[in-house]
């Protein structure tokens, strides 16, 4: 019963007709990459791994700055007469509270604008990789991976 010669041959059509469209599924999937894409493909690389380090920066910064604000607070609530120990290199010097206060102060402003510069410098990275990845989805679409 299953081995009529109908049912063979609409078997045999179907088989046929899945190759062709595998075949021409490949053969979508099959983009020629130009030498602008490459150069396209190699930007984005290179803007990724800067992109990447600047990230690593800014996380730094933004701990540097906590932990400038947290020590402004631990002297600001010591009430020692003798003022405040600094540890340099291995020796602790006496040094005054408001010579800390202002030191830490200004470490504090220079990290929150090098902050600043780094997370705007991030945020026209961020565009220009934007605008990369546009273009090379929209030319080899599925056939490229750019996010991390």
């Amino acid at each position: 019963f299953w081995l009529k010669r109908g049912f063979w041959r609409k078997a045999v059509g179907v088989v046929a007709l899945l190759r062709r469209w595998a075949m021409t599924d490949v053969e979508q999937k099959d983009i020629e990459v130009e030498k602008e894409d490459q150069q396209r493909i190699n930007q984005f690389s290179r803007l990724n791994l800067k992109y990447d380090d600047l990230d690593e920066e800014i996380t730094k910064l933004k701990k540097d700055v906590q932990t400038y604000k947290d020590a402004t607070e631990e002297i600001e609530g010591c009430m020692e007469d003798e003022g405040i120990m600094v540890k340099v290199g291995e020796a602790y010097t006496p040094v005054d509270e408001d010579t800390v206060t202002e030191k830490l102060g200004k470490m504090i402003e220079q990290s929150e604008a090098l902050l600043s510069e780094k997370t705007e410098e991030i945020e026209t990275l961020k565009g220009e990789l934007d605008a990369l990845k546009k273009v090379l989805y929209s030319k080899f679409g599925t056939s490229i991976n750019l996010e991390k």
